[in-house]
């Protein structure tokens, strides 16, 4: 006598499918993780700046020490001509916008806008 239980489970073309699914979306993530690495760099140096200066600032030495912390930290996507400073009564705030288009497969690329910030 036959038992009549179904087997259930997922088929080969399945397997297939779902592993071609996980692989590109690690492979996307794999290729845009240092553009976000560079970001949390970005927003760490500016802050850090701030940090680092006294009342009475200019964008000069803002965009010099920008410049020497960035070198160190292998920053490539944003110059220090890509830093602004805004002052607003007592708040200085230091911001840097700047774009990443990463090439994925033959004519697609994916553009990457950040926009970092700090205030003091």
């Amino acid at each position: 006598m036959r038992s009549s239980r179904r087997q259930s489970g997922l088929t080969l073309i399945g397997f297939i499918f779902v592993a071609a699914v996980v692989i590109s979306l690690a492979l996307l993530g794999f290729r845009v993780a240092p553009a976000y690495i560079e970001y949390f760099s970005v927003e760490k140096i500016l802050r850090q700046v701030l940090a680092g200066t006294s009342e009475v600032v200019t964008i000069g030495e803002v965009r010099r020490d920008f410049d020497r912390r960035s070198g160190a930290d292998y920053i490539e996507s944003v110059h220090p001509s890509d830093v602004e400073m805004t002052k607003e009564g007592n708040t200085i705030t230091l911001s840097a916008s700047w774009t990443r288009t990463l090439h994925l497969v033959g004519n697609v690329s994916l553009l990457l806008e950040f926009e970092a910030s700090a205030s003091k």
